[in-house]
């Protein structure tokens, strides 16, 4: 068992090398248009020459390269998904939360190429995983995601607003992390889990408020913020 598992890493790691001299993380166009089609750029020759091994060695692991593609995919999302467990039974579940933000940026550290590629092959896969997170850490913190608290008579609008609040959480949470792995030594990621662990519980506090902030408080708070930066 260790010994395919093993092999299967050795494989992985000859599959990153190889598409890593094929594309071009750094060019957004590329991650936003071609997606999967990348995967066309290497063929199963060029994978077994990096990995040193012959091509009977690759069909035992996998059917072709899109299911390598696959596997590799799912390996890190079940490897990210690991530190999202446990945040209902624990004493402080928003401490949890936060704790759980450490580890997976310490896990997405460690295989920082390989997430990198997958994220630019694939950009659904980690956003949505993000967003299934999101949605259950905000329901484990008592916010307004359980009925009880939303109430018997939850009206359309405050249903909206929870919806889009975890889907802009969501989003921002992937694009961040996505800039941070294509640049992790000019952002450390000590500030990436700061970043994101104060951004959920500002928007926790926000959701758990009688009234969301809308473009009058919004005004507001510029004007202020103007008077009191002339007054200086």
């Amino acid at each position: 068992m260790f010994q395919n598992i093993t092999m299967k890493q050795s494989i992985y790691h000859a599959f990153i090398e190889v598409m890593e001299t094929k594309i071009d993380t750094k060019q957004p166009e590329i991650r936003i248009s071609n997606g999967r089609e990348m995967l066309k750029l290497v063929n199963v020759t060029e994978i077994t020459k990096a990995a040193h091994i012959n091509r009977r060695t690759f069909y035992t692991y996998f059917h072709d390269i899109y299911d390598l593609f696959d596997q590799l995919e799912d390996n890190y999302v079940s490897g990210m998904n690991q530190y999202f467990q446990g945040w209902e039974d624990a004493p402080d579940p928003m401490e949890s939360i936060v704790h759980s933000v450490g580890e997976v940026i310490d896990y997405m550290s460690e295989n920082r190429r390989g997430i990198k590629l997958v994220s630019t092959i694939d950009t659904v896969v980690f956003p949505s995983m993000i967003q299934v997170n999101v949605k259950k850490a905000i329901s484990a913190t008592g916010a307004l995601f359980n009925q009880s608290s939303l109430g018997k008579d939850a009206t359309q609008d405050q249903e909206w607003d929870l919806n889009y609040t975890i889907i802009f959480l969501a989003s921002g949470f992937g694009w961040a992390s996505y800039e941070w792995l294509l640049n992790p030594d000019v952002f450390p990621k000590e500030k990436l889990k700061e970043l994101i662990s104060s951004t959920f519980v500002g928007a926790y506090k926000l959701m758990q408020s009688d009234e969301l902030i809308n473009s009058e408080h919004l005004q507001a708070i510029f004007n202020r913020q103007q008077v009191e930066s002339n007054w200086r």
